[in-house]
């Protein structure tokens, strides 16, 4: 069975959230996303509008609270949740659905927002702005950073290595007159036994 549907549309209203620990930790986020049909009815100038009433978690919620505002067009990829609740006192039961975000993705807004809000870009805005030789030098200053949290982690002592021993001029002279009579002298038939 498969259940995955992507849309892209408006933020319908701004997003709410019950469940705020601090501004980094939202735990759910929910928000109408507006989006168009593709076709306009006969009797009506103005496109139909559906909207559909979008739910997100943890991360995916703190970064809609972060970079999202009324009339902020996303794309996001999630489930379809059928959900039923009775209030009481009636009998019959309520159903509604809901699309669980499982990702979302900040598109550029195209054309003037109504709203008048001023949004936030988006990381991925940021970075088109971007020369290549400004995101050479950001990609480059990411990898030093991290090249140096690895370094950080490791441990940096110096390597304890033994001395070189120096020898005299007359021990060096000694030597090498040492070796001298070994190359010149004649092995003996024994030595040359061994050789062969």
């Amino acid at each position: 069975m498969i259940n995955k549907v992507v849309l892209v549309g408006r933020l319908a209203n701004v997003p709410k959230t019950n469940h705020v620990t601090n501004k980094n930790n939202v735990q759910c986020v929910t928000f109408p996303l507006a989006i168009e049909r593709g076709y306009k009815p006969r009797d009506e100038q103005a496109q139909t509008v559906d909207y559909l009433h979008c739910k997100a978690f943890n991360k995916t919620a703190a970064n809609i609270m972060q970079y999202c505002r009324k009339g902020s067009t996303v794309c996001v990829t999630g489930q379809i949740h059928s959900n039923r609740y009775q209030k009481p006192g009636e009998e019959k039961p309520q159903y509604f659905t809901e699309i669980i975000i499982e990702s979302i993705k900040f598109l550029p807004n195209f054309g003037a927002i109504k709203t008048g809000d001023i949004l936030p870009q988006t990381p991925d805005e940021v970075w088109g702005e971007l020369s290549d030789a400004e995101k050479t030098h950001t990609i480059m200053l990411a990898k030093e950073t991290m090249v140096k949290q690895i370094i950080a982690g490791q441990n940096t002592a110096p390597l304890e290595t033994e001395p070189v021993k120096v020898i005299a001029d007359d021990e060096s002279h000694q030597l090498m007159k040492t070796l001298e009579e070994i190359t010149t002298t004649e092995p003996s038939k024994e030595e040359a036994a061994v050789l062969i």
